[in-house]
């Protein structure tokens, strides 16, 4: 059974602003505390079903997963599927024009596959707003540092 959450803020820069952030996978690792890198395998623009690697650090234990983009419209939506032998990980961005800005909406799936991940699901299913929502801000935060 996946865990989900979903949260969404609006932000003052454009959904290309928001868009090309999101899709610049050098950074990440700054406003997504747990990610050590992503990096796609192959070259050329991002394109659903490039393949990804996503590796972490999580509680001190680190970690790899592989992905694929799932969902890639320039300034309106990405998605991606990573996997691993304990979980699959599907993640959503949406971008939609409000005013002059964009409002931003994140959606997280996580289905744990193995025993040690559905014995971790409670635990998941506590963090995951949380981490979630500061995972916003801290976007918030690097699309003003950007700005200024």
């Amino acid at each position: 059974m996946a865990i989900s959450f979903q949260h969404g803020i609006d932000l003052p820069q454009s959904p290309h602003q928001v868009f090309t952030l999101l899709a610049d996978y050098s950074k990440v690792p700054l406003w997504l505390k747990r990610c050590e890198g992503v990096a796609k395998q192959g070259s050329g623009p991002n394109k659903v079903g490039d393949k990804l690697r996503y590796a972490y650090c999580e509680g001190g234990r680190h970690g790899l997963m592989d992905g694929v983009i799932t969902a890639y419209e320039e300034d309106r939506h990405m998605a991606y599927r990573y996997y691993d032998k304990m979980m699959q990980v599907i993640v959503e961005f949406r971008m939609e024009p409000n005013g002059e800005g964009t409002r931003l909406t994140h959606h997280i799936d996580i289905t744990p596959h193995s025993f040690m991940a559905k014995l971790m699901s409670p635990m998941f299913k506590m963090k995951l707003p949380k981490q979630t929502i500061q995972t916003m801000e801290n976007i918030r935060a690097l699309l003003a540092k950007e700005a200024a």
